[in-house]
């Protein structure tokens, strides 16, 4: 009996996409074999090939067709059922014979239909079933022999047992692996346009791809259970995560199942790892044939890959390894034993194995042996929430190990969590002290060194200083991560004090004994530093260069989720600022806080000073509002550093301005930073923040006073930021005191060192204020040809148009209403000005020049000088400045 269906080509499922991809290469070769595990599409692919093949002949291949008698019988029909082929002799020796002699009847078939010169194809699916060597040995003897116009496709979820190395040679062997089956970005978006009528998140759609392998199984399974875009996305993230109980279903029907109990259970006593070796399967299911069981398994379609030719390490598909977790759960007898795992991970001296085991276990020994070996390493590598995982489960055992007392300090200082080490070394010296534990000489080293540390994140600039030259002479010589820190130290303590050259030195020394100590973070700390130091000194070039290397070894390293992250991403987040790019600004800034928020809200202030200060130059009130509530309430929280509290004061003020909250600036400014000196660029902002309150209340000799005392620090330490901004704000001050011809020329200096800081958007900041003086420099013909470019460049930026008269206040519609305000001065109620003394009081508002408003006005500029005279009498104005002042109180009425 013949069961017709097997022989039959299946039906192409109607919600799939022919991918020609797969067999377009196939063209004459002789074999063509399909190995991959369940549900990689493989009847899918041949079924569409099959599709334009006039002459075919399919065999669908069940468990109960790895007889000889009912292979060999179903096979010769397979072929006889093609128009072109008539094979009766075959047929019959099929039929006579219960266990045929597949080489004979091979033999007589091919004789028989070698009259028929018709180029057929032979696809046998699902060869996996068949385990008979006798069948593999006659269809091998089969494609030895078979006419070359013939082609065999073989599918089959393991390699078959099938000599194929002469063909491949020959290049008459055609394969395809689950690598090629694995649906691309591109097929599976065409996928799902074909199944589904709604929106989907394309990357969601992606992600989903990319968790599952491409592996087609999985995706059709999403697109069965989505019927909407809340469904696709819910489906999408349960799926590829493998946490799906129809996924399961289908790996424990298609796949588990399958395999003999000994292969079930070495697949359950293995899948918590991420990778294993023939070792380590014979230490864990305690036999002595690891590499034949995984090699089998792999052959068997276990979704178990080899790692290489060699075969040494074997790694799950991600979403098999889920569903084995998943059965060890469900499964009796079936427990992992982690201590076993990470001590085997140990002895091979593989630390990043070893770890996840190690704190599953939640064993102390295992933790305390495994940190007193690779902690430092540890340390060095980046694995600080692991580290911080590992203290928890030590608890105070730690006390009993000063060594690792030290390593928490150093995890604590690489997490910055400067906040939390004060404590720690308190209560360890106490403790130390009362046991009478003896330190190492490391320790004794070490402290020291922590102690200096934390002075310089309190501030405390001359004292880290001093604590770490002392370390630096006292210290053992072959202390070399003691050395490191001290020097990385001394170099933040002169970058504070204002010493930039001697500060970049030290960093540089940091990065060479860093390197050859693999101190990954400290070079890359440097690196940062070294940035911020070129930064200031207005070498943005080699500045850029430094982040850039940072940044560098970061990805190298893997270092993407220390907060270390942050710094650089920070500084290229201001800068984008700085250059008004607020999008990458803003872009950055996101991708700072996704590194930072895991290590406590207390990271988030620095990120939020800049969303707040891009929100307020886009005008965003909606979006500023909230960000300041959250620094406020972060500031009064927690404990910063210097840095970050001045950054934040900077925005608080700015955001007081436009609210025009007087109150909340003269609470600010009672108990405001007052640095004793300005050497550094945020003790430069902090004095720049009160200026800028200064200002806000009218206290403007205050603001001029602490501005010229903050250019003279500036320049001491030769930090050219600093002494431009300085300027351009003065520059602002002198406007405001009527002291035109200074600030003339402040600008003109700050416009001559812009050409060497590329300061912009501190000018643009500002433009409203110092408009009249930007006009006048702009008619100014003694400008060098560089600081004309520069200033056109700011006008345009600015948008202010050199040819475009400023607007004169003082029309007769806006004189008709001052003089019918009823606030309005008596002496201008009384005494009328003409039409052309008006004019002139709107142009000296305006800020022009006697001669501008000569030019302007077509007339000589004694006639001004007899207008302006006669304004001031009649006004009772003593000179310039008191005709601003009364200028701008009547400009007030014109609105009211």
């Amino acid at each position: 009996m013949i069961i017709k269906s097997k022989l039959s080509l299946p039906t192409p499922l109607k919600r799939s996409i022919v991918r020609k991809r797969l067999m377009h290469n196939l063209g004459n070769c002789k074999l063509g074999l399909i190995c991959a595990p369940a549900g990689y599409g493989k009847t899918t692919a041949m079924t569409d090939w099959a599709q334009s093949k006039k002459h075919l002949a399919w065999f669908s291949i069940d468990r109960f067709d790895d007889n000889i008698s009912r292979f060999s019988n179903y096979f010769i029909h397979s072929i006889n059922e093609i128009n072109a082929i008539n094979c009766p002799a075959s047929l019959e020796a099929v039929k006579q014979s219960q266990y045929p002699d597949l080489i004979n009847l091979f033999t007589l078939f091919i004789s028989e239909i070698s009259e028929y010169n018709v180029p057929i194809c032979i696809v046998l699916d699902n060869y996996h079933h068949i385990k008979n060597p006798v069948i593999h040995q006659g269809i091998s003897f089969f494609i030895k022999n078979m006419p070359n116009t013939w082609q065999m496709v073989i599918a089959s979820r393991t390699h078959p047992n099938l000599p194929v190395s002469n063909l491949r040679l020959k290049q008459q062997l055609f394969e395809i692996s689950e690598a090629e089956l694995a649906f691309t970005d591109l097929e599976t978006d065409s996928f799902f346009a074909l199944c589904t009528d709604f929106y989907r998140d394309p990357e969601k759609q992606q992600a989903l791809r990319k968790s599952v392998d491409g592996w087609p199984a999985a995706l059709q399974l999403v697109s069965i259970l989505s019927k909407d875009s809340d469904t696709f996305n819910e489906c999408a993230e349960q799926i590829g995560k493998s946490n799906h109980a129809y996924l399961w279903d289908y790996l424990d029907e298609e796949v588990f199942s399958l395999l003999n109990p000994k292969l079930q259970t070495l697949l359950l006593t293995i899948a918590p790892l991420n990778k294993v070796d023939a070792d380590i399967v014979n230490s864990l299911c305690q036999i002595d044939n690891g590499q034949e069981q995984l090699e089998r398994l792999q052959e068997q379609g276990a979704f178990i890959v080899a790692n290489n030719n060699q075969k040494e390490w074997f790694t799950f598909h991600s979403f098999f390894k889920t569903f084995l977790l998943h059965k060890c759960k469900n499964t009796p007898g079936i427990k992992s034993d982690h201590t076993k795992i990470a001590r085997l991970w140990l002895s091979k001296q593989n630390i990043e194995e070893a770890l996840p085991h190690a704190l599953k276990s939640q064993d102390q020994q295992l933790i305390i042996d495994l940190l007193k070996g690779a902690g430092w390493q540890l340390l060095d590598d980046g694995h600080l929430s692991s580290l911080d995982e590992c203290f928890d489960i030590i608890k105070d055992a730690i006390w009993e190990y000063p060594e690792l007392v030290l390593l928490e300090l150093w995890m604590l200082r690489s997490r910055h969590q400067g906040y939390k080490v004060e404590p720690l070394i308190k209560k360890a010296e106490a403790i130390f002290a009362e046991k009478n534990i003896s330190l190492s000489e490391q320790v004794k080293n070490e402290l020291p060194v922590i102690h200096a540390q934390i002075a310089i994140n309190h501030g405390k600039i001359e004292d880290a200083l001093s604590q770490a030259q002392k370390t630096l002479l006292t210290m053992e010589t072959n202390s070399i991560r003691v050395n490191i820190v001290a020097q990385a130290i001394m170099g933040e303590a002169y970058h504070c004090l204002g010493n930039l050259p001697l500060a970049y030195q030290y960093f540089q020394e940091v990065k060479m004994l860093a390197n050859g100590q693999h101190m990954h973070q400290s070079v890359i700390w440097a690196f940062y530093q070294q940035g911020e130091i070129l930064h200031a000194q207005s070498n943005h070039v080699e500045a850029e260069r430094h982040i850039d290397a940072a940044i560098s070894l970061i990805n190298k390293y893997h270092l993407q989720k220390l907060p270390l992250y942050a710094f650089p991403l920070h500084f290229k987040a201001q800068k984008a600022y700085q250059e008004g790019d607020f999008e990458l600004a803003e872009h950055l800034c996101k991708s700072a806080l996704k590194v930072v928020s895991p290590y406590g809200e207390q990271w988030r202030l620095y990120t939020y000073t800049l969303q707040a200060k891009i929100a307020l130059e886009k005008k965003d009130r909606d979006q500023t509002a909230p960000l300041i509530e959250e620094i406020e309430r972060l500031i009064r929280k927690q404990h910063f550093h210097s840095d970050w509290i001045a950054s934040a004061n900077y925005v608080r003020i700015k955001y007081w301005r436009t609210c025009n909250d007087i109150t909340a600036i003269e609470r600010w400014l009672e108990n405001a930073p007052i640095p004793e000196h300005a050497r550094n660029h945020f003790d430069q902002c902090h004095n720049r923040n009160r200026i800028r309150a200064y200002i806000q209340l009218g206290d403007l000799d205050k603001a001029e006073t602490l501005l010229e005392s903050n250019i003279a620090d500036a320049q001491a330490c030769e930090l050219l930021q600093e002494v431009n901004r300085n300027l351009i704000l003065l520059t602002t001050v002198d406007c405001r005191l009527k002291k035109l011809e200074s600030a003339k020329k402040h600008l003109l200096q700050a416009l001559e060192l812009s050409l060497l800081t590329g300061l912009t958007t501190c000018f643009v900041r500002e433009s409203g204020n110092l408009k009249s003086v930007y006009l006048e420099l702009a008619d100014d013909d003694s400008l060098l040809h560089s600081v004309k470019e520069r200033l056109a460049y700011l006008l345009s930026l600015s948008g202010i148009n050199v040819n475009e008269p400023q607007k004169i206040p003082f029309t007769p519609e806006s004189v008709k209403k001052i003089q019918a305000h009823p606030r309005v001065p008596m002496l201008v109620k009384n005494i009328q000005l003409t039409p052309r003394e008006w004019e002139v009081l709107g142009m000296i508002y305006a800020g022009y020049r006697n001669h501008q408003i000569a030019k302007m006005m077509g007339v000589a500029p004694t006639t001004i000088k007899s207008h302006i005279r006669n304004v001031y009498q009649k006004l009772g104005l003593g000179d310039r400045n008191e005709a601003m002042v009364l200028s701008e109180e009547l400009v007030t009425l014109i609105d009211e």
